[in-house]
């Protein structure tokens, strides 16, 4: 095994097939310690605490501190063209957090979301909610496909230099539907409104395609895409819905040179045992998770029947590292190497890593997955 000029080459070399090591990557969006934040690069900070890509420094300072292998996550604006005054968002603060109201201007009425923020997100208001709803973001995503490609790519590209050979820079995506977060009410909302669904699902299908590859211009190296499992919708549904775009979403993904982290993280039992996404083969699975995050039965279990050409990742419960003792994180982190022997897995989470996980555990769960 070689030393390697940079985590990102590292990450190319794993991805090729070649013996990188062990490779230990955390789910992570922003800083998530339990120390202050603190910036441990001799390079001045790319973007600061006020400026809006300020978690993508959280991010790479949490991979620095911590001696992972980083797999960033930024997002850029796709501002539509002669509607900048659109969309206004507001906050406010409420018990234990801060409320964000986010509405956007069309024709036919506003689209508005509320989104509560505490310890972690719940989504009060989603932007469809009702027949009109539909009709507003069916109207909103078709002036969404002309949007300024120059401003985006510029902030691409400011993130990929950011980032440099710190770690591998991806960006959020998933099923092709216009913002609808709750997943809860996806499936109702097809049947409720078949026809204004489908119209929707084909124009965002449409827009996600584009921005994909503004992103790949950008030269962003992964899709992080995120997909519910059994507990939002039937397997049926899904396979409705999502096998043809996301197909058609991959290979073009992939023949730009780019690769897929599928995240699932939670009850996919089913899915596994259909086979479901080695019909797709990302690069990349995560999470595997087994009780009380996900229904399934074990690592071992999952790993036996996902395709051995794609590369597995996680499944550190997020209870044990943000709340066991270092000791409880190394046997884990042992448990999961053992019962993953012989296949391709990076050591990983069940889902993003917690506010004020102890420094102590992060390093302990990093120093364990690298013997």
């Amino acid at each position: 095994m070689k030393d390697f000029e940079s985590a990102r080459e590292k990450w190319g070399l794993y991805l090729a097939g070649y013996d990188a090591g062990p490779m230990v990557s955390p789910l992570c969006d922003d800083w998530s310690l339990d120390i202050p934040y603190r910036w441990p690069f001799d390079e001045p900070e790319y973007f600061p605490a006020g400026h809006k890509r300020h978690v993508l420094c959280q991010q790479m300072a949490m991979g620095e501190i911590c001696g992972y292998d980083p797999a960033f996550l930024s997002a850029v604006d796709f501002v539509c063209k002669d509607m900048d005054d659109a969309t206004k968002t507001t906050t406010e603060t409420i018990e234990g957090g801060k409320r964000e109201t986010t509405a956007i201007t069309t024709p036919y009425g506003d689209l508005v979301k509320i989104v509560d923020h505490r310890r972690t997100s719940e989504i009060v208001r989603d932007f469809i909610e009702t027949e009109e709803d539909m009709k507003r973001a069916i109207w909103y995503t078709r002036q969404c496909l002309d949007y300024d490609e120059g401003l985006a790519l510029g902030q691409g590209e400011e993130a990929r230099r950011a980032v440099g050979g710190k770690g591998m820079l991806g960006t959020w995506s998933g099923g092709p539907l216009f913002n609808m977060e709750d997943q809860t009410k996806v499936y109702l909302h097809a049947f409720d409104w078949p026809d204004l669904f489908e119209e929707l699902h084909d124009v965002s299908c449409e827009l996600q395609l584009k921005r994909h590859m503004t992103y790949r211009k950008a030269g962003f190296d992964y899709l992080f895409y995120c997909v519910g499992g059994t507990e939002y919708s039937s397997p049926e549904f899904l396979h409705k819905w999502l096998t043809r775009q996301t197909k058609t979403e991959f290979k073009q993904w992939q023949d730009e040179g780019g690769f897929i982290i599928w995240h699932s993280c939670g009850h996919i039992r089913k899915l596994i045992e259909m086979g479901f996404y080695n019909e797709f083969m990302p690069e990349i699975f995560e999470t595997l998770s087994e009780p009380p995050f996900g229904n399934l039965p074990g690592l071992k279990w999952s790993r036996e029947r996902i395709h051995k050409d794609i590369i597995t990742k996680g499944n550190l419960s997020l209870d044990i590292i943000s709340t066991g003792t270092e000791e409880d994180v190394r046997r884990d982190v042992r448990r999961i190497r053992e019962e993953t022997k012989g296949y391709r897995h990076i050591v990983g989470l069940s889902d993003d890593i917690m506010k004020d996980t102890p420094l102590a555990n992060a390093l302990a769960f990093v120093d364990e997955s690298r013997m």
